[in-house]
């Protein structure tokens, strides 16, 4: 019986288990299937797996020019939070932050068929705005499912899907900006903070200095060169800025949504870029660039401040309409349920967080928090910016497994640094 089906954005994931190759069949039945004996071999020795979260998965890993009848690899195994120490015999598999249309369903396994013929001849052909796409196909179970044999059994089975006209935007923070007024001061103050050398090159009178990090970059602007524009003003300021591939699609498409601001796009060899405001008037920014993208490993460093950017704030005061607008930029399905929480997190491909935060509007507060780096050590963190001599924006708070304090640049800036996932 199918229960429910919902088109919803799965983050990045790891399972840990046991793999091998199937051979789909419509003779055997999943209950003798070479998958029901891969699940008996697995599970007594599911205790070995450490860091568990909770879930089992049923990973089908399709390989390249894959198609229906061909042989692939299945994975039976344990969600884990992260990938370590990893069973003899086992296998750790991540699977990237996707789009899912995801059927809910109850019943034997024996009945799984129906569930598989329901998904690709009545939803997927019906369906007005997604397509299929690559990727893997999961099979989710937890509490729910009460075993094979059992009809009141519930598991979830996530098909990847996209768009039919996807959003020429990426779903991803390219960089987050930090706006300065003394471009050294601040290039030497982060770069102190997070234990990285100075790169004079970059500081050759031009108005930015970047620091290349992992998923997310971050790069500060003293807009000495927008200054002199006499038709720029302060509030044009982008808080981040977003990749996409053709500047004059993404204008055209952001145009319909947003108001543009500053003109656009503005071209310059190599690189193409325009600004526009969400609906509570942030700045964001839409950039095309030429030069192919490096994703730099995790620099190792004596900071225990991470040289990563775990989240980016966007300041909100009517959190469902932010919330909507948001997801529908990317072409996302919008979670009316989170949107009634006070952090709502717009899904990101990789690199930093978006997250929604209507703290400030509920408590009144006029201070903003710009960007999160991440942190092994919340305790060693906030001993080591003390020892740097940097002003410390109150002490550390704890919730449950995470923890977080806050710091301010010589601009007054607020940026936290947090252990755990915020």
């Amino acid at each position: 019986m199918i229960a429910k089906t919902e088109v919803v954005w799965k983050d990045t994931f790891h399972a840990v288990g046991l793999k091998v190759p199937f051979q789909p069949s419509n003779v055997i039945l999943p209950s003798e299937n070479e998958l029901s004996k891969l699940w008996i071999r697995f599970n007594p020795r599911a205790g070995e797996i450490k860091g568990c979260d909770g879930k089992c998965y049923g990973l089908c890993l399709f390989p390249p020019g894959f198609k229906p009848g061909d042989t692939f690899d299945y994975l039976a195994g344990a969600g884990v939070r992260a990938i370590e120490d990893v069973p003899e015999g086992m296998t750790a598999e991540t699977v990237a932050g996707a789009l899912y249309c995801v059927v809910t369903r109850q019943g034997t396994i024996d009945e799984l068929g129906e569930t598989f013929r329901y998904y690709w001849e009545e939803w997927l052909p019906s369906s007005a705005d997604y397509e299929a796409t690559c990727g893997a196909e999961v099979e989710l179970y937890d509490e729910r499912y009460r075993g094979n044999e059992d009809a009141a059994s519930i598991m979830e089975l996530w098909f990847p899907v996209k768009r039919k006209r996807e959003a020429p935007i990426e779903n991803r923070i390219g960089s987050a900006i930090v706006h300065v007024t003394d471009l050294r001061r601040s290039a030497e103050w982060y770069s102190r903070l997070l234990g990285l050398p100075i790169r004079e090159e970059r500081l050759n009178g031009g108005p930015v200095y970047w620091f290349d990090l992992p998923g997310t970059g971050l790069l500060l602007d003293d807009n000495s060169g927008n200054r002199r524009d006499p038709a720029w003003r302060e509030d044009m300021k982008p808080r981040f800025m977003l990749p996409v591939s053709d500047i004059d699609d993404a204008y055209a498409y952001i145009r319909e949504r947003a108001e543009i601001i500053g003109g656009g796009p503005h071209r310059f060899e190599g690189m193409a870029y325009f600004n526009f405001r969400d609906p509570e008037g942030n700045a964001l920014m839409a950039c095309r660039s030429e030069h192919a993208e490096e994703d730099p490993a995790l620099a190792e460093t004596e900071s225990p401040v991470l040289g990563r950017i775990g989240g980016v704030f966007v300041d909100v005061r009517k959190m469902e309409s932010a919330a909507r607008w948001h997801s529908e930029l990317f072409g996302l399905p919008f979670k009316p349920q989170e949107a009634e929480q006070s952090i709502y997190s717009v899904p990101m491909r990789r690199g930093a967080s978006l997250l929604l935060d209507d703290n400030r509007a509920r408590r009144g507060e006029t201070f903003r928090i710009l960007l999160m780096f991440d942190t092994r050590d919340i305790r060693a963190s906030y001993d080591f910016v003390r020892t740097l001599g940097y002003e410390a924006f109150g002490e550390i708070e704890e919730h449950g497994d995470v923890a977080f304090f806050s710091v301010r640049d010589p601009d007054g800036n607020l940026i936290m640094i947090c252990q755990g996932e915020a």
